[in-house]
């Protein structure tokens, strides 16, 4: 009975990755939610969290020089050095990495200085030095539950705050998406039955599990939700008490100084970003249409905690 259970709801996210998911295609205005003095203190309040800062959340994919370059371009612009300092974190490749990874010629061929933070080797002092030093923060995919554990325990949640605070850009893919985030999603617990990415679309594959995450964009954060695999998650934010962010492989989520907005590989144009919030009617809406919906949710979200 659970395997049937589990078919027919892959059945229907295959259905939604083929259609373009629902109402997802068309534009949802903040003003369908909220009041116009709502949207304009929550603006506000977006603005306000990070005014200094950048964050971008790659789903997936803007895997070659080319595709990535409105990326590249978008952090050196932010920066404005002329020999910017980049910081690469592969705390949830398990520490390991080679010197001649893509995002670190990328970056040293845009001009940048470069150094390498592995978390788990070094102490909390010298993870609060390398990033004081930073300009740029990229966080690697991988284990977000390997990533979390390393970054409570070394401050590095504090250290990306900080420098969130005074402008640096924060990035990465997969897992170095999600640790921005309150929360993320991922498959790194013991093997279960569950929706898989692959024909018969049911099988056994590693769990997925919530982490608590640096708490710097007021979300869950979930990456490659055009896999029906990741997609899954559709059933955790259509019933959760908090917003979340899904952005598939070929989008990413950009935030600077409290505005959001879509960035999509050529390859892969239509990829985009869908926002979640049941508490307010808010299901499956197309970020890359209405991405000044998601700064009113993130100054809700601020303004709801700072009042307790």
């Amino acid at each position: 009975m659970e395997r049937i259970q589990l078919f027919t709801k892959a059945v229907a996210l295959l259905l939604s990755v083929i259609t373009g998911f629902f109402g997802g295609l068309f534009p949802h205005k903040a003003d369908r939610y909220y009041s116009a003095e709502e949207i304009a203190a929550y603006t506000a309040a977006s603005e306000a969290a990070y005014p200094d800062g950048m964050i971008i959340a790659i789903g997936g994919k803007f895997d070659t020089d080319e595709t990535f370059r409105p990326i590249l371009e978008k952090c050196m612009a932010h920066v404005n050095k002329d020999h910017p300092h980049m910081l690469f974190v592969p705390t949830a490749s398990y520490d390991e990495y080679s010197e001649n990874d893509g995002i670190i010629t990328r970056f040293a061929g845009a001009g940048c200085d470069s150094d390498v933070l592995l978390v788990s080797k070094e102490s909390a002092e010298e993870v609060a030095e390398k990033f004081a030093w930073a300009d740029i923060v990229y966080a690697t995919g991988g284990s977000l539950k390997f990533l979390t554990e390393n970054w409570a325990e070394k401050g590095v949640f504090e250290a990306a705050d900080a420098a969130l605070k005074r402008g640096a850009v924060l990035m990465g893919f997969s897992s170095g998406a999600m640790c921005w985030a309150d929360k993320g999603w991922d498959d790194t617990e013991p093997e279960t039955l569950r929706i898989i990415a692959h024909g018969p679309f049911v099988g056994t594959a590693p769990g997925f599990a919530y982490y608590d995450c640096a708490g710097l964009l007021p979300f869950c954060l979930t990456p490659h939700y055009d896999s029906i695999g990741w997609r899954s998650y559709t059933f955790e934010a259509a019933k959760a008490d908090y917003p979340s962010v899904c952005i598939e492989n070929g989008a990413a989520l950009v935030y600077e100084g409290g505005r959001y907005s879509v960035l999509s590989d050529k390859t892969t144009p239509t990829r985009s970003v869908f926002l979640f919030y049941p508490a307010r009617g808010i299901r499956f809406v197309n970020l890359r249409l209405d991405a000044a919906l998601a700064a009113v949710v993130d100054g809700e979200i601020r303004t709801m905690r700072a009042e307790g």
